[in-house]
């Protein structure tokens, strides 16, 4: 699959994620309000962020498509991780936020909530979410795109919010009239806790990763081990006396540098012959993913370091 129609996939797939987004949200922030539930509006808040996410994410899709220009001269995939840390970022205080303010109803005796009111927009919320996430996190796989996984990720989160949100309150309908009734008014903040809880693992592995990418972390995935390998072999096959690989990932693209320690008696090497070696060490390891590749030779170790 080219670079652009792997754009135009995640395009597509971001514009149904936003559109029907919008539609649960609107709903969801109408149920909270009517029925007074603090999990319910939690879960709108948390469509309304995935929303807003998705446009930026459809936005930055389309900007690093851009070429290079004088401004940004070694191009724009480090808007990539940039835009999913914040994404993951404001889930994580979305998160936490949340969980403050539902201790906050548990210390001041809680509140309840009617399961009536929310009842339709939940089991309809699971349904979407669930389809959706499946959906997503097939298509992250299939086009390896970070911002699908994350969008399926969101999705997931949304469904398991529904169905707690949902379990919770039918759990009050069970408690009522029975010993246990003081319970009810803590379901609904009691829920936010457990959830946001839960949930915080997920954007905060998310967000360690793309800071890495941002920091310029070496990758350690199996591209770099790759890379890695490929360089040792041919210094070993060209008896090369050394040689260093640097390997960063942005977003999807990877910026590589490798060195070559040259013996003396390679001094007069010709540059058709170490053009060569680059297009052999090229093929080698190329791959389905953007790459600024840099390869040069020495015989003094003072330029590798």
């Amino acid at each position: 699959m080219t670079l652009r129609v792997h754009r135009r996939q995640e395009q597509k797939w971001l514009r149904l994620s936003l559109g029907v987004g919008s539609a649960l949200t609107i709903w969801a922030i109408v149920v909270g309000i009517v029925g007074d539930s603090k999990s319910i509006i939690f879960d709108a808040l948390f469509s309304l962020v995935g929303i807003s996410l998705s446009g930026v994410s459809l936005f930055i899709t389309q900007f690093v498509r851009k070429p290079d220009d004088d401004r940004l001269p070694f191009g724009r995939a480090q808007f990539e991780p940039f835009t999913i840390t914040v994404e993951s970022f404001i889930v994580i205080f979305l998160c936490v936020y949340s969980m403050a303010t539902s201790v906050i109803d548990i210390l001041n005796g809680g509140k309840s909530v009617e399961l009536d009111v929310a009842l339709p927009y939940l089991i309809t919320s699971i349904v979407v979410c669930l389809g959706i996430w499946v959906l997503f996190r097939r298509k992250a796989r299939e086009i390896r795109s970070e911002y699908l996984r994350v969008e399926a990720t969101e999705w997931q989160l949304d469904a398991l919010l529904s169905l707690g949100v949902l379990a919770a309150l039918s759990l009050s309908y069970v408690l009522a009239g029975t010993a246990y009734a003081w319970l009810i008014p803590y379901l609904d903040p009691g829920t936010v806790v457990v959830i946001s809880l839960f949930f915080i693992r997920i954007p905060l592995m998310t967000f360690r990763k793309n800071i890495r990418e941002l920091l310029q972390f070496a990758p350690d995935d199996d591209i770099e081990n790759a890379i890695h390998d490929a360089a040792e072999a041919l210094a070993a096959e060209k008896g090369y006396e050394d040689h260093i690989v640097r390997v960063i990932k942005t977003g999807r693209s990877y910026t590589v540098e490798i060195d070559f320690l040259l013996p003396q008696s390679a001094g007069e090497t010709s540059l058709i012959e170490l053009d060569a070696v680059r297009q052999e060490l090229y093929e080698r390891i190329k791959g389905e993913y953007s790459m600024w590749l840099t390869i040069s030779f020495t015989t003094e170790r003072k330029w590798m370091i």
